[in-house]
């Protein structure tokens, strides 16, 4: 699978991976943010998920990966879909991805060798300077482009997350095993 760019040790690090965690606006949508009006002065924020994203969020489940959303803002939509997804830990209205990167590894008891963390811009840094793998969506801002190991040809809401799962289980030698119902 082509990307932008990939580190030496890419599917080094991505064979320890056990547990994804993704930051929302640009990554698990292209960072729109439509604001509906309720009727009662005020607006619903709505985003758009991209079916394949949602599919290989599945894949990695199905192999037994864990995942997790990590986001500064909070959203009904964001909920409804780690919900439907059946994404593990869901952390939003972070005002300080670090710390709440630091309670998310304390409280399920993860280490950050065995992290993929994908983000697309300053807030994620701290996150992607420490994992195992850091996964920077095509339109990630150039800071997070240049320390992530991999960057993605896709953007993000646009099938990004689904880009870097696939290198993830391939990596693991677990793809096969991830879509076997599919083949004939």
């Amino acid at each position: 699978m082509p990307f932008q760019f990939q580190a030496a040790d890419a599917e080094e690090r991505a064979r320890r991976v056990e547990f994804i965690l993704m930051d929302v606006d640009g990554v698990l949508t292209d960072g729109q943010i439509l604001l509906v009006p309720d009727g009662l002065g005020g607006a619903r924020e709505m985003k758009a998920f991209d079916v394949s994203d949602g599919v290989g969020i599945t894949f990695a489940h199905r192999v037994g990966l864990r995942t997790g959303i990590l986001t500064g803002r909070t959203s009904d939509s964001v909920t409804w879909r780690a919900k439907d997804l059946g994404i593990e830990v869901v952390e939003q209205g972070s005002h300080n991805k670090s710390d709440s990167y630091a309670r998310i590894r304390n409280e399920h008891k993860l280490g950050d060798s065995i992290i993929c963390y994908i983000g697309d811009d300053w807030q994620d840094l701290p996150m992607m300077r420490r994992v195992a793998l850091a996964v920077a969506p095509a339109n990630a801002c150039e800071e997070v482009r240049k320390i992530a190991h991999i960057v993605t040809e896709k953007p993000g809401g646009r099938g990004a997350v689904r880009e870097a799962i696939e290198f993830i289980l391939k990596s693991q030698d677990k793809w096969n095993d991830a879509i076997k119902r599919y083949k004939f």
